[in-house]
């Protein structure tokens, strides 16, 4: 400080030297050498100073282009860590989301395995109830034998006392007594040991078989659900490959001129009136269903087409082969074989009862049917049929002009209101006839709604909604609908048609998250709430149908079909989702979001105040 202080004074000195010489404007000054000394001096310490600093500011320079980089350093690390921290976040949800399907799926075994464990445990009480009640049988029938055969025996001694002693008449009814009583516990032994044995194995054969029915009836749901759902799509892409490859059929001098078909690369034949009788194969006996609309005409199947396999319930003989059946030459028709020209018969094999629709017997095995209008008759009536093909007409006279629009896959609201002509309805006609014929004949019916009706009735039950006169028929009768399977296969290939399902598609996700709420009374309020936002047509239509499966549930013990089993068999049917993707992952939420609905219709929809 002091160093400081003279500086700063020579300085003021020299100052006041230059202002002076201004002054006198000289201009050489003399000055002293120690002044001169000390003004060096002075310079001296500054440039030390000078230097000083610039050493800090270099240094301070260093550190700070230092932090800098470890700042640089620092960030890097940070993006990095976020990163990953974003991505252990993505894993942590889509794990939860795992665990969620997972937890329905634990769910839904878990409620299967009490209800199996419920099941063996009232089966197993009622096994030992009927042992006991068979003991005490047998051992009645033993006391019941030893007593006839003391009144015998008491009776022969009464009779034989007139002629011996009552000592010696005494001493042979002990004898005899105990001679008999012995054959007596020796017959029952032999009988009652095998029979026994017998019993228990049995009663363990009745159990492994119960169990293992159990699992296929489960398998066979789950695979239901899933073939119709792939005979759906199927159906989507044959009627639009059918579209695309149908050609009007033109009147032409030859009739064996024939036309290219690009999308099998065969030359396919357009004469519409030639027979084409030959059997199909069917290499499984899955069955599909398949929705009909007859505003697409079906031209005939070529013999590419013969080898895939048919849809419905029909499938080879094992060891048959496929033939064709000739049908007789022009020149020997009669009069009433001449419309049988119009069909392109199949040969079929049926493993169920049918009736002809020429001669109305009943047909069981081999028989043949039209592809076109699905006529079937017995193959001895080949040569007799006088019912034309109304399909191939219909095409020929230009009829098909003016068709009402096809019930299948038009919105539910559209076919409600359109149903309202002649008097106000909530729900499609097509859901109440349907529902109305099972409840009246079928809900004892074994495999309801599980198993799939015959192609041919069911296209015929569709044709005669199709064309909108509805007191025409009832499905009631069991003479002309006598496959109610075909019946609910109508019903479940309408609402699978429904270009909105009935549970929605803007309600789909939220529906399947609310069914995975593990608190009971949570649940059960989300849940309600979800369908009271439905549009009314779709409420009421779903109301209709749950209280209808709440009833089938209810004979649950004769169709066997559970509230589990419905629920696999229409969850997706009643729910889709926008992404096609979602389909395999949401299977189990749909299941147990209608097997809910059914066992809860009468609170849900509220049973005692009718819609």
């Amino acid at each position: 400080m002091p160093r400081q202080s003279s500086t700063d004074l020579i300085f003021q000195r020299l100052r006041e030297t230059l202002e002076d010489a201004k002054s006198r404007e000289i201009q050489q000054l003399k000055l002293e050498r120690v002044f001169v000394e000390a003004i060096v001096e002075a310079l001296e310490s500054r440039g030390a100073e000078y230097a000083q600093m610039k050493a800090r500011f270099n240094g301070m320079k260093r550190t700070s282009r230092q932090y800098i980089e470890g700042l640089t350093v620092a960030q890097t690390e940070y993006d990095r860590e976020l990163k990953a921290r974003r991505d252990a976040e993505a894993e942590v949800t889509r794990l939860r989301v795992l665990l969620s399907g997972q937890a329905a799926r634990l769910t839904a075994l878990s409620g299967d395995s009490r209800r199996q464990e419920v099941r063996q445990q009232i089966s197993k009480e009622l096994n030992d109830s009927l042992s006991g009640l068979e003991q005490n049988l047998s051992r009645l029938k033993a006391e019941r034998d030893m007593t006839l055969a003391e009144v015998e025996e008491l009776s022969a001694t009464k009779s034989s006392n007139n002629n011996t002693s009552p000592d010696v008449g005494t001493v042979a009814l002990g004898r005899s007594l105990t001679k008999r009583l012995d054959n007596i516990r020796n017959q029952y032994q032999k009988d009652l040991m095998p029979l026994t044995q017998q019993r228990e194995t049995l009663t363990r054969e009745i159990a492994e078989l119960k169990a293992v029915r159990d699992v296929f009836l489960e398998e066979t749901s789950v695979l239901n659900a899933r073939n119709e759902e792939l005979a759906q799509l199927s159906a989507v892409y044959t009627r639009r490959m059918d579209t695309v490859n149908e050609n009007p059929l033109k009147d032409d001098d030859n009739p064996n001129r024939a036309s290219f078909d690009k999308s099998r690369g065969q030359f396919q034949s357009t004469m519409p009136l030639a027979p084409s009788l030959s059997s199909s194969t069917s290499g499984s006996s899955t069955v599909y269903d398949e929705p009909t609309d007859p505003r697409f005409f079906r031209a005939p199947k070529t013999d590419v087409d013969l080898h895939t396999p048919a849809k419905g319930k029909f499938m080879k003989w094992p060891g048959s082969k496929v033939k064709d059946v000739v049908s007789p030459s022009p020149g020997t028709e009669t009069s009433k074989g001449k419309a049988h020209l119009e069909h392109n018969f199949q040969q079929l094999s049926v493993l169920r009862f049918t009736r002809c629709d020429h001669c109305g017997d009943k047909m069981w095995g081999s028989q043949l049917r039209c592809t076109i209008c699905s006529t079937s008759i017995h193959v001895r009536c080949i040569a007799n049929v006088h019912i034309p093909c109304t399909q191939q007409l219909h095409n020929i006279r230009g009829e098909a002009q003016h068709i009402l629009p096809s019930m299948f896959g038009r919105d539910l609201v559209e076919q409600v209101r359109a149903d309202s002509k002649d008097e106000y309805r909530q729900i499609p006609v097509i859901v109440e006839k349907c529902i109305d014929a099972v409840e009246a004949i079928a809900l004892d019916y074994e495999g309801i709604y599980r198993k799939t009706g015959g192609s041919g009735q069911s296209k015929a039950i569709t044709q005669l909604f199709e064309r909108g006169d509805y007191s025409s028929f009832n499905l009631r009768d069991t003479d002309r609908f006598n496959d109610i399977c075909s019946v609910t296969s109508v019903l479940k290939t309408y609402f699978r048609s429904l270009p909105v399902p009935l549970l929605t598609f803007d309600l789909h996700d939220q529906f399947v998250s609310a069914v995975a709420i593990k608190d009971f009374a949570l649940k059960h309020k989300s849940l309600l709430e979800l369908v009271n936002q439905l549009p009314d047509e779709h409420y009421y239509t779903l109301r209709h149908l749950m209280l209808h499966l709440h009833r089938v549930r209810e004979c649950c013990e004769k169709n066997l079909m559970t509230a589990r089993n419905l629920g696999v068999v229409f969850g997706p049917t009643l729910m889709r989702s926008r992404d096609p993707g979602a389909e395999f992952s949401d299977m189990a939420g749909k299941a147990l979001f209608i097997e809910w609905l059914i066992e809860n219709a009468p609170q849900v929809f509220n049973e005692n105040n009718p819609s």
